[in-house]
């Protein structure tokens, strides 16, 4: 069908198959990253000249959509690297030249998503459920850039500390036959340490901020999400569950954010983002982050069962870890 060669034509069919064609590169780049492969063609597109689909009302929706996806490989390919030069106690100096590379392209596209003014539009050239998608496609761009951000300071961050039971995206989980939790944070700390040595361009504290201001674009972009009218009282999920790794990742860092703060109850403020709060109020914003993403994860769980053990295993972690907070000085 050569639906990847496509070129300017624009008959009746062409916005249909362009769509075919980048949807496929979609599911195939997406399944990369879930399952932590690299695909083949993501470091050369030049083979692919089948121009974007357009959206009338905002025509850098899909650009911006696929390039977040883009990122979002590329940060598993830098991941895989940057574990195997701390186990390897290899030189960090290429692994964290990337990493700026990245965090700075991330950055870059998450400002173009974000900036977005819709262009007026008529109903014969798009119909509303057009600017609906386009919304989406937005929201979901930012929440994959927030996840790919997560992905590149998260081990800086937090040292690999296992935290759920159960193997979900690329998060560690403890080796129960062969070493204990504490055994595993341990070694996490250690290549957390060897990793400072190396001069990282990034302190542990701005990797941690950056990755708790980017957990709560998730959750809050998550809830954000349209809910499709269907008439009958049927429940219907928000989108596609194309990013439940994205919300395990934010999940990941707001409770382990929650226990280093609940470790550290001499600390009267803490900074996170751009801001400085009080720790009380900070432990709210982790709370509600994390009720807002176990309830996409509900919506989403009502049509693809699959997805009821992710959520099970934030709510399991959520409802051990918020009985404590009474115990958190004021």
């Amino acid at each position: 069908m050569s639906l990847h060669r496509m070129g300017l034509e624009n008959d009746a069919f062409s916005e249909a198959k362009r769509r075919t064609w980048w949807m496929t590169y979609f599911c195939a780049h997406i399944c990369s990253v879930v399952r932590q492969s690299a695909c083949l063609n993501v470091d050369d597109d030049s083979q692919f000249t089948t121009p974007y689909p357009r959206l009338e009302s905002d025509p850098e929706a899909w650009l911006i959509f696929l390039e977040a996806l883009r990122i979002g490989v590329a940060s598993v390919k830098f991941t895989s690297s940057y574990s195997e030069h701390l186990h390897s106690h290899a030189d960090m100096s290429s692994i964290f030249e990337q990493m700026k590379i990245l965090d700075k392209w991330v950055v870059q596209v998450s400002a173009r998503a974000e900036n977005y003014v819709p262009v007026s539009s008529s109903m014969e050239l798009e119909p509303a459920y057009e600017s609906t998608t386009a919304e989406v496609m937005r929201r979901l761009a930012r929440i994959r850039l927030s996840s790919t951000r997560i992905r590149l300071h998260r081990l800086q961050a937090f040292s690999d500390t296992p935290l759920f039971s159960e193997n979900h995206c690329d998060l560690t989980t403890p080796n129960t036959l062969n070493a204990s939790a504490s055994t595993a944070s341990d070694t996490g700390a250690s290549m957390a340490a060897y990793s400072m040595l190396q001069s990282p361009p990034f302190t542990y504290d701005q990797s941690t901020e950056i990755c708790v201001a980017s957990a709560l674009t998730i959750a809050r972009q998550l809830q954000r999400l349209p809910i499709p009218r269907i008439s009958g009282g049927v429940i219907s999920p928000r989108a596609m569950p194309t990013c439940t790794c994205c919300a395990m990742q934010a999940s990941y860092v707001l409770l382990m954010q929650f226990y280093k703060v609940h470790a550290t109850p001499h600390a009267p403020r803490i900074s996170a983002g751009d801001l400085s709060v009080d720790t009380e109020r900070l432990i709210d914003e982790l709370r509600h982050g994390l009720e807002d993403i176990i309830a996409t994860m509900n919506n989403f769980a009502t049509s693809f069962e699959a997805i009821a053990g992710m959520r099970d295993e934030i709510e399991i972690a959520f409802h051990i870890a918020f009985p404590y907070m009474a115990t958190v000085p004021k």
